[in-house]
């Protein structure tokens, strides 16, 4: 028996995670201890009377989660002023599930009234429904709340089954995932593959052995998997109505009437099980299974778009991009890489956009409504007469989140008894646009006094300078208060060096909740801005034992450094731009320069040490907006690191000293 698990997964800025230290593995303990157990009970109940129910449920978090982030939105009814999400164009009579929460919430709120969300019951009943099916389990994280509005209209951030590579890729960006989350997620279509002894265990979990409802079912069972089993005997749980995907199979352009990505004989099946009626539509009820080659656990989903099986345009699209490919090849032969990935980007996807919680674009509308452009203002007059300040306050956001969190602590001047942030030998001299900050907080200071935090100048003015210097612009969400240590004790430890490996910087990174290929996205802004001689010159000069030059260096390139930078010059001061050809725009020459073997640091030149970071170096430099997309869906998952909200920290008067 077949079952096929739907996962309608297709690509935050509006992503904006919340850290884990807001959602909670076990968070209904000592409240309602028993609350993943009821959800867990009511899946299985479902499960035993619909087996498409499972997909119908994952398809309904993913829904939720992009849509206004995991609110539970999805499950407000429309009333007569508004028509509501679970009504949009995409969800309608598609969408299912809606009585195992309906019915899992009576039960909570008759043990612990008012306790759990909504929204939480959805994270819960589609890893539930997973596992279930065969699926690996994982621990979800809980402390969702619900919202308050469900409006129709804005399903249009669900990415269409129609959608190309690029489409696809940026509405997951959106939303905080990555590409390769994307094409992990796209193993929407996995399957699992029963015997009917397989079947038996199932319900055996489920039910116990010899009980009333175990007998009925061991009578049941047999006919209806008779009945419902297909020649090859498949039985389908995941589908997909005829209307989500029949553009492919006729009339598909002016100069093809069908797609011509997909596999001829799979078309003709495909027709066969949705055909046009006279009027040439076809019947909106019509469903056929998502999967062809179904196996237990075993990703067929990217062994069937490789032989460009793909049902949906977003499912054939991954095999447009060599990267992509490669991802769905590695997933088609290593199912145990792919789940791991599916439950990793499952748990990310279930944190979309629950910074309404904590951090808020618009924060400062009615506190203080002139705090952003204030803020753009003294970066503007800095800008003009610096344009390399610009890099200096990207690089400030940086070092500040990376060291006890995006709390202003790199603001705080040292004292005769603290060596602060700011003087430790990586910020020392190199860091600079501190007076731009000093500038908007008199101006704030001056209107709204006590209201905007220096944590919060600086995640503007990091937004500002990329704008600036021709990137992509991006909302803030703010609300962080200021930290009241510095040490510079805490950097070492914290701050990646330039002279880092790929194997230590994924670390570095992956300690503040960053993903390699978000690293990789990051060291970006090495495209604008300058670096001092001290930082690089071990590749030049006496660079190990046997070697005088770092080898992986362009030659030409370390000839003119060398010229910049002689041997045995005492002038800590020598800088050099760190994009040669462009400087002061937030262009891809970086990552062109990383293919050239002409990459500053080592820790630039390391990407390409690896081939799934060579090949994000090779996309970046051929697509510019794709990744200035990226940075500002990193830069602003990267201002949620560690950040202090409500009582926590202080809002400062003066950001170089604590109040």
């Amino acid at each position: 028996m077949v079952l096929h698990i739907v996962l309608f997964l297709v690509l935050n800025l509006g992503f904006q995670l919340l850290g884990a230290q807001n959602l909670q593995v076990g968070f209904y303990k000592g409240k309602c201890d028993d609350a993943e157990l009821i959800v867990k009970e009511e899946v299985e109940k479902a499960f035993v009377k619909d087996y498409g129910i499972a997909p119908g449920l994952i398809r309904m978090h993913f829904h939720d989660s992009f849509v206004r982030g995991c609110d539970a939105s999805i499950c407000i009814d429309s009333t007569p002023g508004n028509l509501a999400e679970k009504d949009g164009p995409p969800n309608g009579i598609t969408l299912r599930g809606f009585e195992v929460i309906d019915d899992a919430k009576a039960r909570l709120e008759a043990e612990c009234k008012g306790v759990v969300s909504c929204a939480d019951i959805l994270a819960f009943a589609a890893r539930d429904a997973v596992h279930i099916t065969g699926g690996l389990y994982w621990d979800v994280p809980a402390g969702r709340r619900d919202g308050r509005i469900s409006r129709a209209s804005e399903t249009v951030d669900i990415p269409p089954p129609f959608g190309d590579l690029d489409l696809i890729t940026r509405a997951f960006l959106k939303k905080g995932l990555t590409q390769r989350e994307m094409v992990a997620l796209g193993g929407k279509h996995f399957c699992f593959q029963f015997s009917f002894p397989d079947v038996i265990t199932i319900f055996t979990s489920i039910l116990p052995a010899n009980s009333p409802g175990f007998l009925i079912l061991s009578v049941l069972i047999p006919e209806s998997y008779e009945a419902l089993c297909n020649d090859a005997g498949a039985h389908t749980i995941g589908r997909s109505h005829c209307s989500s995907f029949s553009n492919r199979l006729d009339n598909f352009s002016a100069t093809n009437s069908q797609d011509p990505t997909l596999d001829p004989f799979y078309a003709a099946q495909l027709k066969q099980e949705c055909p046009r009626g006279q009027g040439g539509n076809v019947n909106p009820n019509l469903v056929v299974e998502m999967n062809f080659s179904p196996a237990l656990m075993d990703p067929s989903y990217f062994a069937d778009v490789l032989h460009h099986r793909g049902l949906f345009t977003s499912d054939q699209t991954l095999t447009t991009s060599q990267q992509t490919t490669d991802q769905a090849t590695l997933y088609a032969g290593n199912g145990l890489i792919w789940q791991q990935d599916f439950v990793s980007a499952m748990i990310k996807m279930s944190e979309i956009q629950l910074e309404s919680a904590q951090l808020q674009v618009g924060y400062y509308a009615t506190s203080c409504s002139m705090a952003e452009s204030i803020v753009k203002d003294e970066v503007r007059k800095g800008f003009m007469r610096d344009s390399g300040l610009a890099a200096g306050l990207v690089r400030m956001h940086f070092h500040d989140c990376f060291v006890r969190g995006c709390d202003g602590s790199v603001l705080i001047d040292s004292t005769p008894s603290n060596k602060a942030e700011k003087d430790a030998a990586a910020n020392n001299p190199s860091l600079r646009g501190f007076e731009i900050i000093d500038n908007a907080k008199a101006r704030l200071e001056s209107v709204c006094p006590g209201i905007v935090s220096c944590a919060d100048i600086i995640a503007f003015a990091a937004r500002d300078s990329t704008e600036m210097t021709r990137g992509l612009g991006w909302d803030v969400p703010a609300g962080r208060r200021d930290g009241r240590v510095s040490l510079a004790s805490d950097i070492p430890s914290n701050l990646p060096a330039p002279t880092f490996n790929l194997n230590q910087l994924t670390k570095s990174f992956a300690s503040k909740g960053l993903t390699q290929e978000e690293m990789v996205t990051l060291s970006g802004a090495h495209t604008i801005g300058r670096s001092h001689c001290t930082s690089f010159s071990a590749r030049l000069f006496g660079f190990n034992t046997t070697l005088g030059q770092d080898p992986t260096l362009d030659a030409s390139y370390a000839a003119q450094l060398m010229q910049q930078c002689p041997q045995g010059n005492t002038n800590t001061n020598l800088v050099v731009p760190m994009d040669p050809s462009s400087p002061t725009l937030m262009d891809t020459g970086y990552y062109r320069d990383v293919q050239a073997n002409r990459g500053l640091f080592t820790s630039d030149q390391t990407l390409l040490t690896n081939a799934a970071t060579a090949n994000l170096v090779n996309q970046n430099a051929m697509s510019v907006y794709l990744w200035q997309s990226k940075f500002a869906n990193a830069m602003v998952k990267m201002g949620y690191t560690s950040v202090l909200t409500g009582d926590a920290g202080e809002i400062r008067t003066d950001c170089r000293k604590i109040n």
